[in-house]
């Protein structure tokens, strides 16, 4: 007999190799989060939405490297560079979607952003105290205020030292908030620089692809941050003419 297999033995093993046949990835198949479904998670929120093409808001700027990766804040900043996108609190909110908490981790990805085209960068403000903890979405994370998302293991002094240190840079915003909507920018590449005579939050949703971000979860922690500093519940998401 030796090694010769029955056929009723082959036809058992191509039974088993189809039934062990690796199932289709669920993720493969997701689609991508559109900016009408945007507008209807925030709706759902009681927030006012529309979508809106991009010539219709104030011109769209090209992103560069000498750009900081800035927070969404719509005060002025005493630093030049407005030409990089905007997220939640800056590099924070790399850190705050990806569950970092350590100031190994934030130096890291201080060290990405470089190597992706722009500048890292916190901020504070006159009226805080300590400074640095004049960016509200930082004291929301750090008083564990957005939900699913863990605190971070080092203060905001500790944070602007390790950005810092790594190349970044931290920016005085003036004045207080009077932003007026929430521009969600889908353009890739552009931003809007901050205006103090008309200010508004402005987030680069199109950033959450270059850093592979989990989206629904960047964007529900950027709603429950305006909803909790008392900002303005209306929103113009922009897409491209």
């Amino acid at each position: 007999m030796g090694c010769t297999q029955s056929s009723s033995a082959v036809e058992t093993t191509k039974k088993s190799e189809k039934t062990t046949e690796a199932p289709r990835s669920v993720e493969a198949e997701a689609k991508p989060l559109t900016p009408e479904d945007v507008v209807g998670v925030l709706k759902g929120r009681g927030w006012e939405a529309e979508i809106v093409e991009e010539s219709s808001v104030a011109p769209l700027i090209k992103t560069s490297p000498q750009g900081l990766m800035k927070c969404v804040d719509g005060r002025p900043s005493d630093h030049s560079a407005m030409d990089g996108p905007k997220a939640l609190g800056g590099v924070y909110s790399i850190a705050t979607n990806r569950g970092v908490t350590d100031i190994e981790g934030l130096k890291k990805i201080c060290e990405e952003v470089k190597e992706k085209g722009s500048i890292p960068s916190c901020h504070g403000d006159e009226h805080a105290h300590p400074a640095p903890m004049g960016c509200g979405f930082f004291k929301l994370w750090s008083q564990s205020k957005l939900e699913g998302i863990p605190p971070p293991k080092f203060d905001s002094e500790e944070g602007k030292a390790a950005i810092l240190e790594a190349g970044g840079v931290y920016e005085c915003l003036a004045g207080s908030h009077e932003e007026k909507v929430v521009y969600i920018n889908f353009v890739e590449g552009t931003t809007l620089a901050p205006n103090g005579d008309d200010q508004a939050f402005v987030v680069d949703a199109w950033m959450t692809g270059t850093y592979n971000l989990d989206v629904p979860k960047y964007l529900v922690a950027a709603a429950s941050t305006v909803e909790q500093l008392g900002g303005p519940l209306k929103a113009k998401l922009i897409v491209p003419n």
